[in-house]
C-alpha cells in the first residue's frame, strides 16, 4: 500500500506502485493551473463588459422618432396644398447634455426643412418640427405613400465636440397623398334664339379634375322663366362615376311654352361632388333668347332693353294726330286774322 503525504496535496501527483515499489509521479499541475486562471480571467473580462456596456448606455442613451404626445405616428397626411408638419422627438436619457445635427429626406421630390442642430438637456426631450412644402398632390393618386426619413446625429457632448460622429439614430414616417375632389360642370351656349312653342338642345359637360374616381350626387339646373321646361336628361350626369382625368356628357332640352314672350332667360347649373360629402361644387350659366310668337310679338309693347334682360314698355297716347293739310289751313287762318286785327 502507498501513503501519499500532505506534499501531494500541493502539486498534484500520480502514486503507482510498480514491483513492489511505490513511487511518485508529477502530474501536469502548472498547466490545469493556467487554464483554471484563464477561466476566471476570462469571466472577469465578460462582466467588466458587461457593466461598462450597461454603465455607457446609462450615460448616453438617447434616440430621434417621429412622434407627438401620443406615440409614434405611422402616417401623415398631405394638405390640399401640399404640405405638412413631421415632429420629432429627440428623447435624452443619457446623464450629460448632448448636441444633435438632424438630416431629413422627404418624398415627392417635396421641399424639406429641418433644424440643422438641436442641443437637449440631460434627462430631458425636445421636439422640433420637420417641414415638407411644394408637393404636387394633383400630380399622384389619392392614397399614395412614400416616405420621410430623419437621421439625428450626436456631435458633442457635454458641450465637447465628438472626435468621430458615428452615434447615430434614424426614424421614418409614411406621408399620404390626400383624396382631391373636384368635379367641374360647363353649359354650352345656345346657337341662337328661339321662338316661342320651340325649343333649343344645350350640352352639359361633366369633368373630374381631382386625382380620385368620383361621381355627382346631384345636378340642378333653374332657369328664371317660368315657361321654360327642362328636360330630363339632366338625369343622365348624376351617379355615374366619373374616372380621374375622364368626362361625361348630357344633351339637354329647354323648351319655350308657346305663350312666352320676347325676353332674355337666364340658366344656370350646378353639380354636387358625393366624394367630398357635398362640400365641393361646381356651376356654370348661359343665357337663351327668347322671341314671341309673330301673332303675339305684334301685339306686344316690349323691346328689350340696352343691358338685354330687361323689358321697356312703350307707353302710346289715346289723342288722334293731326292730319297734315288741315295744319296748313289752320295756320293760314290765324295769320290772316292776326293781319286784320293791325288795320
Amino acid at each position: 500500500m502507498c501513503i501519499r503525504d500532505s506534499s501531494e496535496y500541493v502539486v498534484p501527483s500520480v502514486i503507482s506502485k510498480e514491483n513492489g515499489i511505490c513511487s511518485r509521479k508529477e502530474s501536469d499541475g502548472g498547466s490545469g493551473k493556467a487554464r483554471y486562471i484563464g477561466v476566471i480571467l476570462a469571466s472577469l473580462i465578460v462582466s467588466s463588459s458587461a457593466v461598462m456596456v450597461a454603465a455607457q448606455e446609462g450615460v448616453t442613451g438617447w434616440s430621434a422618432t417621429v412622434a407627438d404626445e401620443d406615440g409614434e405616428i405611422q402616417k401623415i397626411m398631405l394638405s390640399d396644398r401640399g404640405g405638412a408638419i413631421v415632429p420629432i422627438l429627440i428623447q435624452n436619457d443619457g446623464i450629460t447634455s448632448i448636441e444633435v445635427s438632424l438630416d431629413c429626406t422627404g418624398p415627392f421630390e417635396a421641399q424639406v426643412a429641418c433644424p440643422a442642430d438641436v442641443t437637449v438637456g440631460a434627462g430631458q426631450n425636445v421636439t422640433v418640427e420637420g417641414v415638407i412644402s411644394g408637393v404636387d398632390v394633383m400630380a399622384h393618386p389619392a392614397g399614395t405613400t412614400e416616405d420621410f426619413q430623419v437621421t439625428a446625429t450626436v456631435t458633442a457632448r457635454q458641450g465637447i465636440p465628438v472626435a468621430l460622429p458615428g452615434d447615430t439614430n434614424s426614424d421614418d414616417v409614411a406621408i399620404e397623398i390626400p383624396a382631391i375632389h373636384l368635379l367641374s360642370i360647363e353649359i354650352d351656349d345656345p346657337l341662337g334664339p328661339i321662338n316661342a312653342g320651340a325649343d333649343t338642345i344645350l350640352r352639359m359637360t361633366l369633368s373630374n379634375n381631382g386625382n380620385i374616381a368620383d361621381r355627382a350626387s346631384e345636378v340642378e339646373v333653374s332657369v328664371d322663366c317660368t315657361l321654360i321646361t327642362v328636360g330630363n336628361q339632366i338625369s343622365e350626369l348624376t351617379n355615374r362615376e366619373v374616372a380621374v382625368g375622364g368626362s361625361i356628357s348630357a344633351n339637354v332640352v329647354f323648351e319655350a311654352a308657346l305663350s312666352h314672350p320676347s325676353k332674355y332667360c337666364d340658366v344656370e347649373v350646378q353639380a354636387i361632388s358625393q366624394g367630398s360629402g357635398g362640400s365641393q361644387t361646381s356651376s356654370d350659366d348661359t343665357r337663351i333668347e327668347v322671341q314671341a310668337a309673330t301673332g303675339d310679338r305684334d301685339d306686344d309693347d316690349v323691346e328689350k332693353g340696352d343691358d338685354g334682360d330687361g323689358t321697356v314698355e312703350v307707353v302710346t297716347t289715346g289723342l288722334p294726330a293731326l292730319g297734315v293739310i288741315p295744319s296748313i289751313v289752320a295756320l293760314f287762318s290765324a295769320a290772316m286774322m292776326s293781319s286784320r286785327l293791325r288795320r
